[in-house]
């Protein structure tokens, strides 16, 4: 009996630290801010050495048809290989990015027709 009590507040303690654990890392974890989700047909991967990688979509979305990450990012070349392998494979990628981002014209990524990418994922 005493045994069965002691379990139960044990299960307890360590079920509310594997919430708190969880809760910890949802708030940590780094979500795009303002995202948007872009369906895209990859045509071209570039790589602008010093400055950035970016993948050609066609079409675009609106006006957008490039999206870029500068080459200090440490996910740049993950970025290249997923954006190369689907040109090569002629499969859709999901590009997430916000629209409202014009800070990408610092590595060559022209407000007109381009936007930094938050997240990049092949179908």
């Amino acid at each position: 009996m005493i045994v069965s009590r002691l379990n139960r507040g044990y299960s307890a303690r360590l079920a509310l630290a594997g919430a708190m654990a969880g809760a910890c890392a949802l708030m940590a974890s780094p979500a795009p801010l303002l995202a948007a989700v872009f369906s895209c047909n990859a045509t071209g991967a570039a790589v602008f050495p010093g400055a950035r990688v970016h993948v050609r979509c066609n079409p675009g979305d609106g006006a957008i048809a490039y999206f870029a990450l500068s080459v200090a990012n440490s996910d740049a070349s993950r970025v290249l290989s997923l954006a190369a392998t689907a040109v090569v494979a002629k499969r859709p990628i999901q590009i997430f990015f916000n629209p409202n981002d014009l800070s990408g014209a610092a590595i060559g990524c022209n407000n007109n027709d381009c936007r930094l990418i938050q997240g990049l994922e092949l179908f």
